[in-house]
């Protein structure tokens, strides 16, 4: 047995050892080596990534964090990309306040990774996720120029042109500087001529026409887009409009642009002077005025009777929530998730599909209807809006509180 001063000296010993070797191992190296893999936390998978594309979003370089402030205990951009990887949107977005609160230089670091992920979410995700991101950041960051542009970008490629229309309108209204007012304006451009190319090619006219209105409707049009829609209406046989549409540009016209001159002279000359029929098809229904707004029942899938506000800015027709759950669910039919601008903002909002819908004696088939988590006024359902009323020429008759439709 070894003796308790061989003990004593042994321990001792120890002890002189783990002093001389106190600074010479960092404690950090003992919880985690750069070359050892297996001590890295795990990425969780993604649930709508590929394994292609998780690679690709994997290979990002970590931007350097702000001069004189690296520090372990500071925020991370690897930590800020790895949350959304994980699609910890809520996380991700407390993350970032906190990131900004310590100092606000991060903005910089982090705000390109998120702007990388939307891109990347763009073609990888789903649509429900990107909605989903989207709907996180700006419920808070609201006038985020950059976010919004891309938040249009989706709808346009999800081809859903007057909610991208919508996006941009509010992102007009935000761009303080020239430079974002000139993306805004350049996103605009490609929305229209993009929208225009692809319901043209297949003659969907009347669909085409609703979009131009729609822009004249939330004052996003342009002379160049009020002229194209001046031609849809001739197209489409409703001479007077366009006409109307083309004496109002010609009257606007400073004829410092020769060309732009003969071209409306040209459009006007197109005209077919014969009288247009107005009362083919003609319907009237009865509405209430509640308001600036007139109030029309509409009934949905042959069996349900909602009221709703008649409003030519909303792009498509909506319910409130608390209104759609007390229909039928048998004959609606899920199909997405989307953002809309509402009166209220951007909001989340679920649309589905509708297998009827009537005003009095009209009736459409297979029509969306978007619903939304928003307070209801009174005896109001929802609002009645331009995926509806681009298939008629519609008016009001104020005196008489009635709304005409003539089918186009």
């Amino acid at each position: 047995m070894m003796s308790l001063a061989k003990i004593f000296c042994l321990l001792l010993a120890g002890v002189a050892l783990g002093w001389l070797l106190h600074d010479a191992i960092p404690i950090g190296g003992l919880l985690q080596s750069p070359a050892s893999p297996a001590l890295t936390p795990a990425i969780s998978s993604p649930r709508y990534f590929s394994a292609g594309s998780v690679a690709d979003f994997r290979g990002w370089q970590e931007p350097a964090p702000p001069q004189e402030l690296e520090s372990a205990a500071l925020p991370s951009a690897e930590r800020f990309r790895q949350l959304l990887m994980e699609q910890r949107f809520e996380m991700a977005l407390a993350y970032y306040e906190h990131a900004l609160s310590v100092d606000d230089r991060y903005q910089l670091t982090l705000q390109p990774i998120l702007e990388q992920y939307l891109l990347f979410c763009l073609e990888q995700c789903s649509g429900g996720v990107f909605v989903e991101v989207v709907n996180v950041w700006l419920d808070t960051y609201y006038q985020d120029i950059p976010v919004l542009l891309l938040l249009a970008e989706h709808q346009r490629l999800q081809r859903q042109p007057e909610e991208a229309a919508s996006t941009l309108q509010l992102a007009a209204t935000y761009a303080y500087q020239t430079d974002q007012e000139e993306k805004v304006n350049a996103a605009v451009q490609r929305l229209v001529q993009t929208t225009d190319d692809a319901l043209s090619r297949q003659e969907r006219w009347v669909e085409l026409l609703g979009f131009y209105e729609y822009l004249e409707t939330i004052d996003l049009d342009t002379q160049e887009f009020l002229l194209r829609e001046a031609v849809l209406y001739r197209v489409l046989g409703e001479t007077q409009r366009s006409q109307k549409l083309l004496l109002a540009l010609q009257q606007r016209d400073s004829k410092s642009n020769a060309f732009w001159t003969a071209t409306l002279d040209q459009e006007l000359s197109r005209i077919s002077p014969l009288p247009e029929k107005f009362n083919r098809g003609r319907r009237a229904i009865a509405v209430t005025k509640r308001g600036d707004h007139f109030l029309v029942e509409v009934t949905l899938n042959r069996m349900s009777t909602v009221k709703l506000l008649i409003d030519t800015g909303a792009s498509l027709t909506t319910l409130s929530l608390a209104s759609f759950a007390d229909l039928p669910q048998a004959n609606f039919i899920y199909r997405d998730s989307r953002m809309f601008n509402t009166a209220g903002g951007l909001t989340r909002g679920d649309v589905y599909r509708a297998s009827s819908i009537e005003l009095g004696e009209m009736q459409l088939s297979d029509i969306d209807i978007a619903v939304i988590d928003y307070p209801a006024a009174s005896n109001v359902d929802g609002l009645l809006g331009m995926n509806i009323l681009r298939n008629y020429r519609f008016e009001i008759n104020q005196d008489d509180s009635l709304l005409y439709l003539q089918p186009r």
